[in-house]
Formats: structure tokens, sequence, C-alpha cells
């Protein structure tokens, strides 16, 4: 399981270098409520639903034939449930000729699905004095971090349960385990075709309109960034992308950012992102750099030592196997210490795992989850994602007040009502999406 959903809170920095530090109290009414537009609360959400990789280009109602079938019932509280209704496709093969309708009907596969929804909320604090002296709209900029903040919740909330919560799972090239994932096993069109094979044999197609208006039907997969290099260096993919020609697909938004398609899949990318602190990775590919240098017998792997950098391990699974340099190490926890402040380490460490060599390494190499990314393919159905309050505005000012109502120390923030989950059928599986583990070695050191 992933830690994906501590808290973050972005960090703001005037010219002079002041940081708009979180403080520590609750959210409550204040004079910022006043300066903040109607549509302030409206645009963080849609901003940051527009933004977001599981964004609006894969949600739809229920019956759309989408990925993410959303419910937006602003009635409910924290703690209470959404309910959904999900569509199967018809199998039967209806009748022919004179024979009879009545009695071989086929049966409507109606599913219901609930979804428990809770609080999300984050704020960002700032002091008077630093409201006069930097040169930038605070409330702006702070709408503009939040909304952020909100896009990165939603994608990693989503991919933490995609990854985490698979029923089906796949390995590039010849590899049959995620331990034999090896230099030979890089994801490419066969794999493409495997994905293509197996969605079609249990997941619903995504309905799609046409060019004409017509209905047709795709499946999807998204990759890093790594994957699509080495997809790239595959000549069938790119002559097939080559005599596909360009493509004209209107206004339908789940061809946005798309890289091709292949085989009747659309092939998007999810791309690492650099933390504020250091380089992270992504969901499907995971990143760190070693923080202090290590020996041979060393009994932990440091990646950070500083409260600040605490998110830098949040993509790695709370056991696996790391790569460094030439070397896998299992972990079995991913720990605080206490040697300067608060150390984040991989502990509990197997050195020289899957028959490589324990040796030393240097500080700033990287950390990789083995060099094994994630390549999640899907079709309709995936997830439910549901909304009991919109994002609003949330105020504070305290330290005594000031002739015209404000105060010395001022937070602004977002609270919502939100909760999005995998949809799995009555057996427990999830069988519109499948999971592919390949092998993502990075060429360059970058």
């Amino acid at each position: 399981m992933f830690k994906f959903l501590r808290s973050l809170f972005s960090l703001l920095f005037s010219e002079r270098g002041e940081t708009l530090n979180a403080m520590g109290y609750d959210s409550g009414a204040g004079v910022l409520q006043n300066a903040i537009p109607t549509y302030w609360a409206d645009r963080l959400r849609d901003d940051a639903i527009r933004r977001a990789f599981w964004g609006a280009r894969f949600e739809g109602k229920e019956g759309s034939r989408k990925p993410i079938i959303v419910n937006e019932d602003f009635t409910k509280k924290p703690g209470e449930t959404i309910k959904f209704n999900t569509v199967s496709q018809l199998f039967s093969a209806g009748v022919t000729g004179e024979n009879s309708l009545e009695t071989n009907e086929d049966q409507l596969a109606l599913g219901q699905y609930t979804l428990t929804v809770d609080w999300i909320r984050n704020a960002i604090a700032y002091t008077k004095n630093l409201d006069k002296r930097v040169n930038f709209n605070i409330a702006q900029t702070i709408r503009t971090e939040l909304s952020d903040w909100l896009k990165r919740i939603i994608d990693a909330s989503m991919f933490s349960a995609l990854i985490s919560g698979a029923s089906n799972t796949m390995y590039s090239g010849d590899a049959t385990t995620e331990a034999s994932l090896g230099a030979n096993d890089h994801f490419g069109t066969e794999e493409i075709d495997r994905l293509k094979l197996a969605l079609s044999r249990t997941a619903i197609p995504i309905r799609v309109e046409g060019e004409a208006g017509e209905e047709e039907e795709y499946y999807g997969a998204v990759i890093s960034e790594i994957d699509e290099y080495w997809l790239k260096g595959d000549s069938v993919w790119n002559q097939a992308q080559r005599d596909a020609g360009p493509r004209d697909y209107g206004k339908n938004r789940i061809f946005t950012g798309a890289l091709g398609i292949y085989n009747g899949i659309i092939l998007y990318v999810h791309k690492a992102k650099k933390s504020a602190n250091n380089i992270q990775g992504s969901p499907l590919r995971p990143e760190a750099r070693l923080y202090t240098t290590i020996t041979a017998g060393s009994t932990t792997v440091d990646f950070d030592i500083s409260t600040t950098k605490k998110d830098l391990g949040d993509f790695f699974g709370t056991t696996g196997t790391l790569k460094i340099d030439s070397e896998d190490i299992s972990y079995t926890s991913i720990t605080a210490g206490a040697v300067t402040g608060s150390t984040y380490r991989f502990a509990g460490l197997t050195r020289g795992a899957n028959g490589t060599t324990a040796a030393a390494h240097t500080s700033g190499a990287l950390i990789t989850q083995r060099n094994v990314s994630n390549v999640i393919g899907f079709g309709a159905e995936i997830a439910v994602r549901g909304w009991g309050m919109k994002p609003v505005p949330i105020t504070q000012g305290r330290d005594y007040q000031f002739p015209d109502g404000s105060s010395f120390e001022n937070g602004l923030g977002i609270a919502a009502v939100y909760g999005q989950s995998v949809i799995k059928d009555s057996g427990g599986s999830a069988v519109n999406y499948v999971l592919m583990k390949s092998y993502a070695d990075n060429p360059i050191s970058i």
C-alpha cells in the first residue's frame, strides 16, 4: 500500500525568500472571505479536474461507458455513502428467423456500487507582514497552489487504488514474475497486443464518439515516460504511427494528450514530477536519491534527513525491492529514525538480493523500485468518484485584528467532501483493467 495521502503543503516564496509556512490551527471563518471571488471555489475543482491525469477526459455519468463514473450528490455528509449504478454489456446471441424472442430476452446486468466520502482539506498560512511585502496576489497564488495540490491528491489516490487493487497482473517480455524482469523486457508493441487481448476478454470497452458522430470503442493504457522511451525504439510502433497519418478526433476529450493509438488502445504517458525538494518519480515508476553514502554492510538506505522531504518515498511500496546502481536490495519497511532530525529510510534490508552483489553506493545515487514500471491497461467503469460537497474556501485570522478587520496571522485553504474507489464485481475482482509490470531502466542519469 502506498502512502499517497499524506498532507502536502505547498511552499510559496517571495523575491526576498520568505516562506509561507503552515500554522497549527483549525480553519474557520475570517476576514479573507470578503476578498475571495465567488468563482474561487468552482475554479479550484474545475482547474484540478481539468489538469489531473485521471481528470475530465475520463469522467462520465452513470451509463456513459467512461473509465471513471462520477456522482455529484452534494447533499452527502462525511462518512455517508454515494450510490453508483453500473451497466454491463449484453452478451446473448439474440434470436434469428422466426424463433420466439419471448422468454429468450437478454438480461440487463445492472450493478450498484457504493462509495464512502470524507473530508479532504488543506491550507496555507501567512502573516500580514508578508502580505504587505510580496509583489504578487497572495489569494490568487494560493488558489493556484491549492488547485495543484488537489490535482495531485486526485491522481495519487487513483493510481494507488489501481496499482494496489489490481486483480490481473501481467509481465512484459518473457518475464513471469516481477523478480524475473530484466533488460530484455521493455515495453513495446507486443506488450500492447497482450494488453489488448487481456482487456478484450474481461473489460468493457470505452465508448467514444467518432468524427461523424458514430460510436467507436477503444481501450486505454497509461505508461511512464521511461516506457515511452523504450516504446519509441520499437520499429513496429513507429511504422504504425507513420501509417496512421494525421488524425482529427474533433472535440472528443478522451484523445487529449494521447501519445498515439495502436491495435485499438489509446496510449497515454504519465510523466515523473520533480518534487519541490528532490526527485520523486511517479506512481508508475517511483524514484528517490540516496541521501548519504552507504557501505556494502549498511543496514538502512536513507533517502532524506528532513521532515520536508518525507514525501519522496510515497510512491514506493511499504515492502519491496530497490535497485541502486547494479545492486538489488530488499526492504521490509520505510521508517523514520533519529540521526539528525528525522531520517527517512528503507529498513529491514537484505543486501545483494536477486543474485546481485552488495556494494558501496555514493550519495545522490538513483533509487528505483528495481527499475520496474507499472503499466495500467483499462476499459470503461474502472473507478467511481463522488463529491459530497464542492471544494469551498476556508479562512482563518488570528493574533488580534487591525482597525480594517484584518488579522496579523492569516490562513486560506480548501475543504471538500470527496472519495474515489476502484470498481469491483460481486466476486471482489477488478475486471475492467489489468496491470502490467515492465522493465524500465532510465537510459540517462537525469
